[in-house]
Order: C-alpha cells, then sequence, then structure tokens
C-alpha cells in the first residue's frame, strides 16, 4: 500500500509569514494615525521665550498644546482672539476666519499649529482637538 504525500505547510514558513503580518499591521498603526499628536513633526512653542521676546520668534511655525481660558475680540474679516492658556502661562492665539468652523469653547483643550506674526501676535494656521 503507498503512503500519501504530507501536505503541511514547513513551520518556519508559518512563523515567518505569522512575523511578517504582525510587522506590517505594527507599521501601519504607527505611520497611520497611531499617535494622537497632530502636529509631532512641529517644535513645541516656546512660552518663556515668547513672554521674553516676541519678536526673536517671529516667522516661525510651533505647535502649541493649550486649554482656552477666554474670547478676547471678534471680528468678521480677521478672526476671533483667544486667551490660552499653556503651561501655566496666558498667552493670545489668533484663529483667523478661515478656521471660523472650528467651535472653540472655554476650557476646551486644544493642539494648535501657529506661526508667531510680525507684530508678535501667534497666528493659528490649523487647529485640532486631541
Amino acid at each position: 500500500m503507498a503512503r500519501r504525500a504530507s501536505s503541511s505547510v514547513p513551520k518556519g514558513t508559518l512563523i515567518g509569514g505569522i512575523g511578517g503580518v504582525a510587522a506590517l499591521l505594527l507599521g501601519g498603526y504607527v505611520f497611520l494615525g497611531g499617535s494622537k499628536d497632530a502636529f509631532r513633526t512641529t517644535s513645541p512653542f516656546p512660552t518663556k521665550e515668547y513672554l521674553e521676546s516676541a519678536s526673536s520668534l517671529r516667522g516661525n511655525t510651533y505647535k502649541l498644546e493649550a486649554t482656552v481660558d477666554k474670547t478676547l475680540e471678534v471680528s468678521q474679516s480677521a478672526g476671533r482672539l483667544f486667551s490660552v492658556e499653556a503651561g501655566g502661562d496666558i498667552l493670545p492665539v489668533l484663529v483667523p476666519s478661515s478656521l471660523n468652523g472650528t467651535n472653540v469653547e472655554r476650557g476646551q483643550k486644544l493642539q494648535f499649529k501657529v506661526q508667531v506674526a510680525e507684530n508678535g501676535l501667534i497666528r493659528a494656521e490649523e487647529l485640532r482637538k486631541p
């Protein structure tokens, strides 16, 4: 009587395949949104340097994680000016009218991508809720 040929997958191939799938899943998690920091490639906002000399930071872009303190001014053309608390310090942030679609409330934590304008005002380029 003839023996049947074995049709099982070699163990090395099976272990390698499982390892490859695990590596793909981990890579997808890391590159496609595993981090909650929307602006992770942007430098953190240097609050102390800004308070000492805002003009030295003009034109630079930073990320700012802050809590909205209150609305200071609203203008249809310029946007909304907020005071925000970051690291125990209160800072002014201008959210331009192009970002008016985002609801901003007092006490809300936000992540801003900001640029320090020529006049030293912090101007939001993007904002997200963490």
